[in-house]
């Protein structure tokens, strides 16, 4: 399985087992050389068969999830890894033209949403499930929630006004849009359930 997780991750990471403590860890790579700042590992506690998801930044750890399943543990060490440690380029106009947006062009927030990110990862007044909505509150203002599959609301952000607002709606829908990707991607190889995937993506959101 080990041997699963480095073909997934490719060249751009490092995967180091540390069996005497039962820990797993990735590490970006950078011109061969191991970004140990911030990394991510899979700790297991062998008395409770729970393995631990952690983001270690600077010997800090930090405890994110848990899983009972070591292979579902890995698998989650993959994707937050991506996630996490991963370069992304930033869409730097895109961001300028949702700036830009005043409080009534909504439709023209939903045509740029759709172009850039797709109509799968978002909603704009109109509740829909496995994707990040924005609601206008009765002060004008903006709340953004994530909606899991059984239709409850996670709210990532409340009363904001615009276009912060519509920013934030950009920002984690493409962060949405990024895990269901590498959920897709990871699934060919590992065995996991539809209740993974959703703690995955509340994971990634934050939430």
């Amino acid at each position: 399985m080990h041997n699963l997780l480095k073909e997934n991750l490719g060249e751009d990471y490092a995967v180091i087992s540390h069996a005497e403590e039962n820990k797993i860890g990735v590490y970006q790579k950078f011109n061969n050389c191991i970004y140990q700042e911030t990394f991510v590992e899979l700790q297991e506690n062998t008395e409770n068969n729970i393995y631990y998801l952690i983001l270690n930044q600077r010997g800090n750890e930090f405890i994110k999830e848990q899983f009972d399943n070591k292979e579902e543990g890995i698998c989650a060490l993959g994707i937050y890894a991506v996630s996490i440690l991963g370069d992304r380029i930033r869409d730097i106009e895109t961001q300028d033209k949702i700036l830009e947006l005043e409080d009534n062009e909504i439709k023209s927030l939903n045509n740029l949403l759709d172009l850039k990110i797709g109509e799968n990862y978002f909603s704009i007044f109109k509740e829909k499930k496995i994707s990040v909505n924005l609601e206008q509150t009765k002060n004008g203002l903006y709340n953004i929630f994530y909606m899991t599959p059984d239709f409850k609301k996670v709210y990532l952000i409340k009363d904001r006004e615009a276009p912060s607002a519509f920013l934030v709606l950009y920002n984690f829908s493409l962060k949405l849009k990024e895990v269901i990707s590498l959920l897709n991607l990871w699934k060919n190889d590992f065995n996991i359930s539809m209740q993974f995937e959703e703690k995955i993506r509340r994971l990634i959101l934050g939430k």
